[in-house]
Parts: C-alpha cells; sequence; structure tokens
C-alpha cells in the first residue's frame, strides 16, 4: 500500500511507465483502490466541462503550473483549446477515446481538456465499484445550496448529519472568496471557442446523462454535435474498455 502511495496518485498518469506498450491502461486507480478497500465510498464532484477549462486555464496560469503567456485573454484561450483539440483529434487516429483521454500526450496543462471528459472516468469507477458506493455531485448544485448538499453527503456515508441551522450558519462564516484577482481572469470565452468544445464534448455529454440519468448532467450544452465540426469523436460507455 505505501509502494502504491508514494507512486500513482491523481488521475493514473503515470500508467504508461508500468504499462509499456498498452493503448489504455489496464488497471486504473478506481481498481487499485477497490482491491485495497473494497467498502470505500466515492464522492465525485463533477463542474461545467467547460467552465472548468476555463478556471484551470486562469489558476494555472496565475500560479506559474505551467510556462504562461501573461497576461490571459480570450484569444489565447482559444489558441490554447485549438492546440488541445488538434492534440486530442491526433491521438484518436490511433487510439481508442479512452486511450487518449489517458494517455499523456494529450494532456495539456494549461486547459486540462482530458480532464473534463468525465465520462471515461466515471465509467472506470462505476467498473470497480457498486453503483450505490458512488455519490456524484454537481459542483453548482453543491455551491447553490451547501447545507442541503452537505446533508446528502452524510446519508451516504451513513453518518450522523449535521444540524442545518448550525451548519448554515458555519457555512456563512467561513465563506471563501475566490483567490484570482480580475486581471488573472478572462472576463469571456470567444463564441468560436464556445462551439468548438462544445461539439467536442457533445458525444461524452451524452454519455454521461445516460450513466447518471438525469439531464442536468448535460450542463444545458447540445448533445448532439455539428456534423461540420472538425473535432468530432465518438462518445464512450462502460462497454467500450479495451481488455
Amino acid at each position: 500500500k505505501q509502494w502504491y502511495q508514494r507512486r500513482v496518485r491523481g488521475d493514473n498518469e503515470f500508467w504508461e511507465l508500468f504499462h509499456q506498450g498498452y493503448r489504455e491502461p489496464p488497471v486504473t486507480n478506481p481498481d487499485l483502490i477497490a482491491t485495497l478497500y473494497p467498502k470505500t465510498k466515492i464522492i465525485l464532484s463533477l463542474r461545467d466541462p467547460i467552465k472548468r477549462m476555463q478556471s484551470a486555464y486562469q489558476f494555472f496560469c496565475a500560479y506559474n503550473v505551467y510556462k504562461c503567456d501573461k497576461p490571459v485573454t480570450p484569444e489565447k484561450f482559444h489558441g490554447l483549446v485549438v492546440d488541445a483539440l488538434d492534440s486530442f483529434a491526433q491521438c484518436r487516429t490511433s487510439n481508442t477515446a479512452r486511450g487518449c483521454v489517458y494517455s499523456t500526450s494529450t494532456h495539456q496543462l494549461a486547459t486540462h481538456l482530458y480532464a473534463s471528459i468525465y465520462s471515461v472516468y466515471l465509467a472506470d469507477w462505476l467498473a470497480a465499484f457498486p453503483r450505490e458506493q458512488v455519490h456524484v455531485i454537481k459542483f453548482e448544485d453543491h455551491i447553490a445550496n451547501q447545507p442541503e448538499s452537505f446533508i446528502e453527503i452524510c446519508e451516504f456515508l451513513e453518518i450522523e448529519p449535521f444540524d442545518k441551522d448550525q451548519l448554515s450558519e458555519y457555512i456563512e462564516s467561513h465563506k471563501v472568496r475566490n483567490s484570482l484577482n480580475d486581471n488573472k481572469r478572462i472576463p469571456y470565452m470567444l463564441p468560436e471557442t464556445v462551439a468548438m468544445l462544445e461539439d467536442f464534448f457533445a458525444p461524452f455529454l451524452r454519455d454521461l446523462v445516460t450513466m447518471l440519468g438525469d439531464d442536468k448532467w448535460g450542463w444545458g450544452r447540445p448533445l448532439e454535435q455539428n456534423t461540420g465540426n472538425t473535432y468530432q469523436t465518438e462518445g464512450y460507455s462502460v462497454g467500450d474498455k479495451e481488455r
């Protein structure tokens, strides 16, 4: 267990070191956790994937996680999105969607495109754990009603829930403001950036809606692709894992 904890973290990003020659990871973090702790309860929080990418771009640039061309702008973000989509499309010419999500060749830190393809990761968690052991939270719903969300988490974990009034008071008195100054944010995304990303994510969001059985997991985005889109890619489902 200690060996695993020292070497494997994040989204299984080092799998290629251990499984050379594979197009996809034959073993994932969910598999390992399920083997070591099969009764583990998993809590996943998912945010609108496009807004998550914008947030990642702003955050990683502000804190110098990668070499960033400052200041951040909608135009620079658009260029990085094009690069990320091109990289994923190139990977798809010789690999599966799942393989490309996990492949470090597509892991552009600037936008974290790969990390927003939730259906691939969720499929691996649901393949490793029974559905009743996986609690998926919509980030926006959690932020809008934190007391109710925390009570639902307590119920999922089968622990005594907090008193709702006391919890509301505590949350109100411990609010944390996003630390990024306005000059480190992009005020908007270019319409063409949004259109490209909506086309790219459509099949993956459609799969997510199917997996979780609720249209809310589409975040109101289109679930069908524009047939003229350069970055068309099929979605992914639990049964698609390459063995």
